[in-house]
């Protein structure tokens, strides 16, 4: 699975997972949803890996699957703990939140900072991913925020859509610079072989015909 691929999977389940939050920010315990599922994707990966790992003949398994086994069975452990005591969990889901948020808003802030001379942005490029910053630093800085389950819910779910239209400016910038590539080249002026490269002509023979 190449970048694109992996990008384009992230963009969507950050996408359905905004749209679900959103739907539902007003559901009694979703907190507790919340809290399952990650305890969901903690708990598949893990199968999977030791799942594969059991399979494969001893003398095809390398080092990394070894190693490997460790990080899987605590994520396994993880999970199982987040499905079980998911209540445990919830009442922290909250400062997750802001901090995936503010995560979030500081990639792409850090990303177009980066970009902005290569892919000619401008400064509205940069409001979508402040926006997602300042909400997660209001949720981590303020008590009475985080104590509000359904407003969390909502504003998280809210800048995760924002997240993907952030993402799609940024494909879009992408796509112009990309196709600004091959007329460049275009216009570029062919350069002409200098004169010390051309070849020598015979003075000799041009006396003799003289």
């Amino acid at each position: 699975m190449n970048k694109i691929s992996i990008n384009l999977l992230t963009n969507i389940v950050l996408l359905l997972a905004g749209i679900v939050l959103v739907l539902f920010f007003r559901q009694e315990g979703m907190l507790l949803w919340v809290s399952r599922v990650l305890g969901v994707l903690f708990l598949l990966p893990a199968l999977v890996f030791l799942a594969v790992v059991a399979v494969r003949p001893t003398a095809d398994r390398s080092n990394s699957d070894y190693l490997g086994i460790f990080p899987a069975i605590g994520g396994l452990c993880f999970g199982v703990m987040m499905l079980v005591r998911a209540e445990l969990f919830a009442g922290v889901m909250a400062l997750l939140m802001g901090v995936l948020l503010l995560a979030l808003g500081l990639f792409h802030v850090v990303f177009l900072f980066l970009s902005r001379s290569r892919l000619a942005l401008r400064w509205h490029y940069f409001l979508l991913p402040l926006a997602i910053a300042v909400a997660g630093v209001l949720i981590l800085a303020l008590p009475a925020l985080r104590g509000n389950e359904s407003l969390v819910i909502l504003l998280c779910g809210v800048c995760l859509v924002l997240f993907n239209i952030t993402s799609l400016q940024e494909h879009i910038a992408q796509r112009k610079f990309n196709a600004r590539q091959p007329d460049a080249r275009k216009a570029e002026p062919r350069s002409e072989p200098a004169d010390d490269y051309l070849p020598a002509r015979d003075t000799e023979q041009e006396d003799r015909g003289l």
